[in-house]
């Protein structure tokens, strides 16, 4: 009996050692296996920290590198006045108008007249074409009408011999020179000033003289034109 108790107590005791020993190693393979996630989850999350705190500080270096410094408001208004001619040029300018014979003109005077496309050269142009009494206030008045120096030339070398304000009057109509030389190519060289404006505003052309010529023949006047072209608009 007492031998029996002995052995039972021997397998209890050897059993409950097999038991701690078998439980303990399981647990401790269940702990590396949730615990090595874990430790590979930190890694990965401390790669990514390190990643962002490194970009952030390249951000900082670069955004420090660049610097906006916007210039003074009275610096851009200096500087949008400034862009208007120097001072020299306007020197310069005044000496040749006194040369022609427009004194008294202050910086602000000649500002003005170059903003309304008159300068002194264009002025010495004109007046070389004959118009020797020209005022500033015709020069204005011509530039303001694109009426150019070398229009006022070639329409002299076809024989006009015209006044500041029939070139005004011309060059506001649209009326070129090289329509009027088109004219009288076709023939017509003692076309009027008149007969240019009138065939300007209606739309005669010289492809429209021609073809009526060749259809009505050489002799068809200009008037004949005109009113064969107000005739059929």
């Amino acid at each position: 009996m007492n031998d029996q108790k002995f052995r039972n107590h021997l397998r209890s005791e050897s059993g409950d050692k097999l038991d701690n020993y078998l439980s303990k190693s399981l647990n401790k393979n269940v702990e590396e296996r949730s615990q090595t996630p874990r430790h590979e989850s930190k890694k990965g999350r401390f790669i990514l920290v390190a990643v962002i705190v490194l970009a952030a500080l390249l951000m900082q270096r670069a955004i420090g590198d660049f610097s906006f410094n916007p210039p003074p408001i009275s610096t851009v208004f200096s500087n949008v006045i400034n862009t208007g001619p120097s001072e020299d040029l306007l020197n310069r300018m005044n000496t040749t108008m006194i040369e022609m014979g427009y004194t008294g003109l202050s910086h602000d005077d000649l500002r003005e007249l170059r903003s309304e496309g008159v300068t002194a050269t264009y002025i010495s142009n004109i007046r070389s074409l004959g118009f020797t009494d020209l005022t500033l206030d015709q020069a204005v008045r011509l530039a303001g009408a694109d009426v150019s120096s070398a229009f006022v030339a070639m329409m002299m070398e076809l024989g006009y011999e015209l006044s500041i304000d029939e070139y005004i009057e011309l060059r506001r109509s649209g009326l070129t020179a090289h329509f009027t030389s088109n004219i009288h190519d076709l023939g017509y060289r003692d076309v009027t000033t008149e007969q240019l404006l009138r065939m300007r505003r209606i739309g005669v052309t010289p492809a429209l003289i021609e073809r009526l010529k060749e259809e009505r023949g050489p002799e068809i006047t200009l008037e004949e034109i005109i009113r064969y072209r107000i005739s059929n608009q």
